[in-house]
């Protein structure tokens, strides 16, 4: 079995919803230069919402930056 196929079948669908959620919400944070606003509006989401799912994914915005 490819080790792809071993990867797949250890991500349950939250996990994979989660994470596809994240990498949108990023990708459309980035569109906007970090609008919260516009990318609410974009997500058809209320800014709260926005702001919730930031926290429950555990995304920073802007990224934090780390110094190495």
């Amino acid at each position: 079995m490819a080790s792809g196929a071993t990867d797949v079948q250890h991500r349950p669908l939250g996990k994979v919803r989660e994470q596809a959620e994240r990498e949108h919400i990023i990708s459309v944070l980035r569109l906007t230069n970090g609008n919260r606003i516009q990318a609410a509006q974009i997500l058809g989401i209320s800014r709260k919402t926005l702001w919730k799912k930031l926290k429950h994914l555990g995304v920073s915005w802007p990224p934090t930056i780390t110094q190495g």
